[in-house]
């Protein structure tokens, strides 16, 4: 390793010897016999040769310094606009002296070493590229600390990135050291000095066998540490300055306003206030009906009035007792879906973790890009089909309550108040994750990656917040959607306002609804077919580094994924799936065996099927075929649901056999009770985590394991407090107010046949499901 240092700084010193004639060939002499004497070059070798020829040294270097000093200061007379002002030079400052390495104040004498002459001869280089005037007076004040070894320059120095290690192996992302970075503080000549870390995106040019998808190689994201006086641009200019000088112009630098960060006093707007009081004003409501509460179980009160349910609708106590309860309502057979809801909320999230894992900083991308060609992974990789699940899951809840109730009322049903009710219990519990990414979500961390990835998110649901709460953010205004995850409220809601219309078709007319449901579905599949042939489009949302750093700006996710025409035929199906198991309960129809082991059959080859062919499209070998992406748009979503269909009506009828053991598992009711709050703050809890990561990670099945893990716990930990909060209180209320808008449409029958008291719990409890 010392051998490579050895030739670096033979190289810098033969360089600068080829571009400023200054430099004494007996250094490299002294340098040469020292290499060839030993054969290697340890640490303690390497600083004594330092120290011997220290004064040497920074007499040579001390002349480069001035000579682009004086280089700067001839392009700044050039520039100059007004006669009456002179170019600035550092060292014509009162009180201002010659800088020489051999004077040490402020650090022990191992950081001398630190810092190399071709490191110095770069930095000069690109200090003079800097056009503006306080970021380079302030670099100048750099340089000089590094030549007096002082050590807040040391400290910036040492922060930033070094020479790139492990490029072959797909490692772009080279963080530095931020904490150090932007700790660094410093008082110059009266001139306040504080460390800004910018991180950098260097191009490449691109490899002719360079895979286009996979991204890796073709940038490099590069950590500098400058003073907080420079701007974007003048940290560009910067980094190109120190590149040319290693790699030529063969590259491009880029640097935004979000890719710096230094720390500065917190600020609060009129907006945080705002978000701030109401979060209080709910915390505090909590509070006092806990408090309430108590006071009544201890006072051995039990009253059963609307008053008394609408104030313990926010207890702690009431709450958490309803979302850790492990009762289900039993009497439609539907038990198996809080276990499919939890199940596939825990692949969901796991999903999204591999995701942001595989899309951020890791050390060896060519370990993310052979995870996700394996089938084995696919499970996660393809984890957009178990959205495709909740879907599905929400239409055949909706259709098969709402035709309980058709059947009821013969037809008569209102179902506006339902539809009010939906939109009611949601959207608090939404506003209150929206509003927390506009206000408080970028004030409460930092990291290399925090403004671009924390900051863009607070700017775009500033531009679009209004398009979640009318749930059009999957049409309108796309490139800015605030929540990357929000797109499902938005497409299920907009076919829930839909659906009345074929589950009445479904209850009025038993031959021609199935008919009108299923031409539905068959536009539903063919639409995305068509589109996907027409626009070329991939097959899937494929799960490639390069694709996913920022998902919102993906192109297939904003024309195709997010779209409620391409999402159709999982909810179709799960009206027909609600229709079938509705005729067959109310008909007490028998499966026999032969349809028994059929649908198990069909239902595992089409599931595992739609699942494990993904992990083609990410084969080297794949050559994109536009019939083969729009076939496989269409058809496995229809699989999919064909399969989850099935085992949706094996479980409700009995026939589920060791699926429904696992399906009605009590362990799973808690977790289902949290899937909706626990989908709203994931996305907190991804971009927190990428966010302020300071150092690049390892991909392995291990590591992405632990990782997962830890994400899932966190999110329906996170998920429990708002629900807590605004879910369940919400829904507390919902319940009063349905039992007594429930208490004047009572049938006769159903008076004769039950109490009144009963009907209107089993009539409510059909509702909130």
């Amino acid at each position: 390793m010392f051998r490579v240092a050895a030739f670096t700084i033979v190289c810098a010193f033969a360089a600068a010897q080829s571009n400023f004639t200054n430099v004494d060939k007996n250094l490299l002499r002294k340098l040469s016999t020292l290499v060839n004497a030993n054969k290697t070059i340890d640490r303690r070798t390497l600083l004594a040769f330092n120290k011997t020829f220290s004064d040497e040294l920074a007499a040579k270097l001390g002349s480069l310094v001035d000579l682009d000093k004086l280089n700067i200061k001839n392009k700044s007379a050039d520039n100059k606009t007004d006669d009456d002002t002179e170019p600035y030079d550092v060292y014509e400052m009162p009180g201002r002296t010659k800088p020489s390495i051999a004077h040490v104040e402020e650090s022990p004498d191992y950081a001398s070493s630190v810092v190399l002459a071709s490191d110095l001869l770069s930095l000069t280089s690109a200090v003079s590229n800097i056009k503006e005037e306080e970021c380079r007076k302030q670099g100048l004040k750099f340089l000089d600390g590094l030549l007096e070894n002082k050590r807040w320059a040391l400290k910036m120095f040492d922060a930033s990135s070094k020479s790139p290690q492990g490029l072959l192996f797909g490692s772009s992302y080279h963080l530095g050291n931020f904490d150090e970075c932007v700790d660094t503080k410093s008082k110059e000549d009266g001139v306040d000095i504080e460390g800004q870390y910018c991180l950098a995106t260097i191009r490449w040019p691109q490899a002719e066998n360079q895979k286009v998808r996979t991204g890796r190689g073709e940038t490099l994201r590069w950590a500098v540490c400058v003073p907080n006086a420079c701007d974007a641009r003048s940290v560009q200019d910067f980094v190109s300055g120190v590149i040319s000088r290693t790699v030529g112009n063969t590259t491009t630098v880029a640097v935004t306003s979000r890719d710096c960060f230094a720390r500065e006093p917190l600020t609060v707007s009129t907006k945080d206030m705002v978000y701030l009081a109401v979060i209080l004003f709910f915390v505090a409501i909590f509070l006092m009906s806990t408090l309430y509460e108590v006071y009544s179980l201890s006072c051995g009160s039990n009253k059963q009035t609307i008053t008394h349910e609408l104030i313990i609708a926010f207890s702690a106590i009431h709450n958490i007792k309803k979302i850790i309860s492990t009762k289900q309502n039993t009497s439609l057979g539907l038990e198996c879906i809080a276990g499919i809801k939890a199940l596939a909320m825990i692949f969901i999230l796991a999903g999204h973790s591999s995701l942001f894992v595989g899309a951020g900083p890791v050390m060896d991308a060519s370990g993310w890009d052979n995870l996700i060609r394996s089938p084995l992974l696919s499970l996660i990789t393809n984890s957009m089909l178990l959205v495709d699940t909740f879907l599905m899951i929400s239409a055949f809840l909706f259709c098969r309550l709402l035709l309980i109730e058709l059947d009821k009322k013969g037809g008569k049903l209102n179902v506006l108040p339902i539809l009010i009710f939906r939109y009611i219990r949601l959207t608090p519990a939404y506003l209150a994750v929206l509003f927390f990414y506009m206000t408080w979500f970028p004030k409460i961390g930092e990291g290399p990656l925090w403004k671009d990835k924390i900051l863009l998110e607070k700017e775009r649901c500033e531009k679009s917040w209004w398009t979640n709460i009318l749930y059009v953010n999957n049409y309108v205004d796309t490139e800015n959607m605030c929540m990357f995850q929000s797109w499902y409220l938005s497409v299920d809601t907009q076919l829930f306002f839909l659906a009345p219309i074929f589950i009445y078709s479904l209850w009025r007319w038993r031959r021609v609804g199935p008919s009108i449901l299923g031409v539905t579905l068959f536009i539903g599949t063919i639409v995305p077919a068509i589109i996907t042939y027409k626009d070329n489009l991939d097959p899937t949302l494929l799960v490639y580094a390069k694709e996913l750093y920022d998902i919102i700006s993906n192109y297939y996710f904003n024309v195709a994924y997010i779209k409620t025409h391409m999402k159709m035929p999982s909810y179709f199906l799960g009206l027909l799936t609600g229709y079938l198991l509705h005729r067959i309960q109310k008909e007490n129809y028998e499966l026999s065996r032969t349809v028994k082991t059929l649908g198990w059959i069909v239902s595992v080859i089409l599931g595992s099927m739609t699942i494990f062919t993904v992990s083609i499209f990410y084969q080297d070998w794949y050559i994109y075929n536009r019939i083969e992406s729009a076939a496989y748009t269409s058809l496995p979503r229809l699989a999919w649901g064909l399969s989850n269909g099935w085992l949706i009506i094996a479980c409700a009828t009995g026939n589920g056999g060791i699926m429904t053991k696992l399906f009605t598992w009590k362990f799973l009711v808690p977790f289902s009770r949290l899937t909706y709050c626990a989908y709203l703050v994931n996305g907190i809890v991804e971009l927190f985590a990428v966010g302020q990561l300071r150092h690049p990670l390892h991909v392995d099945i291990v590591n992405m394991t632990f990782t997962c893990v830890a994400h899932i716990i966190i999110t329906f930990t996170l998920g429990m407090l708002l629900c807590i909060i605004f879910e369940s209180p919400i829904h507390g209320i919902e319940k009063v107010l349905l039992r007594m808008f429930a208490q004047p449409v009572l049938s006769d029958n159903a008076v004769k046949n039950k109490s009144t008291e009963s009907f209107r719990n089993s009539r409510q409890s059909r509702l909130e499901s």
